[in-house]
């Protein structure tokens, strides 16, 4: 699969070696010709089908608990910690003195810093001073570890509030998502025709495919590289990275999202869009009652179809509409 590609690419890139650009024109060869939103008919919907507009979202308010969810291990994050400080407990306490370099490497490395680092103290266990000693270690590991839950789950919170997604889909015949996001197909659906924007458009750059996995996307190269403060390896892209995974069974939804960062305090989530090219009325849309759509969309002049049930398959066929 291309997005394997794709996300190798995003994954290696670095302040020092950012592959971003290289990331998107890779993306920009593998986008879909046109890609779809399914709506219900809702003044939301029709406002923003009238003044050219898609709606954003917050990943809380979507239908997948796990949409953009970030995990990170509490317990990497106070290994990261512990190493980060090992070396000042090791100056403080003049360890130094008593233990040699090599074993101060191997404590770095290895998952409890501090404990490892107490226990190459020479009879660290029975003198009085060593005992004082691991102590301090317990008291600066736990501080650790009371700083990584706080941080990680303040760190995971923010990041997922602060953006805002809008999904697209690369099918519109899908009787499933005709069915859960177009109103038990009373609903209907418009077609963005992406290959009549340019490359810099916002709505195709911002354009991402979702990959679809049994497991979560972590987020520990980004922690170790963010703790360690190495600046020149740190990659900015995991978050995006761990935005666009999602559970494999929404796998039929063939989903493109647009990705935004948008804080809380923004009080417009409609973003500019174009003009759709087509619409889609639900096989189900009770027309009599959506005048004001079927309006929108000859002044607009979108064409128009609807969706007819084939009568020997399960399958949605797309008929240009006769008013």
């Amino acid at each position: 699969m291309w997005t394997r590609d794709f996300i190798a690419c995003l994954e290696k890139s670095t302040v020092a070696q950012p592959q971003v650009e290289e990331a998107l024109a890779f993306k920009q060869l593998h986008l879909p010709e046109r890609i779809y939103k399914y709506r219900e008919v809702c003044p939301y919907h029709i406002n923003n089908l009238k003044t050219d507009t898609v709606r954003l979202s917050s990943p809380e308010s979507l239908n997948d608990p796990y949409d953009c969810w970030l995990t990170l291990d509490d317990d990497l994050v106070t290994t990261l910690i512990e190493r980060k400080i090992l070396d000042t407990f090791v100056r403080a306490n003049k360890l130094q003195n008593v233990i040699p370099p090599a074993q101060i490497e191997s404590a770095k490395k290895s998952l409890e810093p501090l404990k490892t680092i107490v226990a190459h103290v020479p009879q660290s266990s029975t003198s009085a001073a060593g005992i004082k000693l691991r102590q301090k270690a317990e008291f600066f590991s736990a501080r650790a570890r009371d700083v990584a839950n706080s941080k990680v789950v303040s760190i995971l919170r923010e990041l997922r509030q602060i953006v805002k997604v809008c999904s697209f889909s690369a099918v519109n015949v899908s009787l499933l998502m005709w069915g859960h996001y177009a109103d038990n197909h009373r609903g209907f659906c418009l077609e963005y025709d992406l290959t009549a924007l340019n490359a810099k458009h916002p709505f195709r750059e911002n354009l991402y495919p979702v990959v679809y996995s049994n497991t979560l996307y972590g987020l520990r190269l980004w922690a170790e590289k963010l703790v360690a403060l190495k600046h020149q390896k740190f990659s900015p892209m995991f978050p995006l990275l761990a935005m666009i995974h999602k559970f494999d069974g929404w796998k039929y939804e063939e989903e493109w999202r647009m990705i935004f960062e948008k804080g809380l305090a923004t009080n417009n989530l409609d973003q500019p869009a174009p003009t759709p090219a087509r619409i889609f009325l639900g096989s189900k849309m009770d027309l009599a009652k959506n005048k004001e759509l079927l309006d929108i969309c000859e002044q607009k002049k979108i064409a128009i179809y609807r969706m007819r049930l084939a009568d020997d398959r399960f399958e949605l066929l797309p008929e240009p509409f006769v008013g």
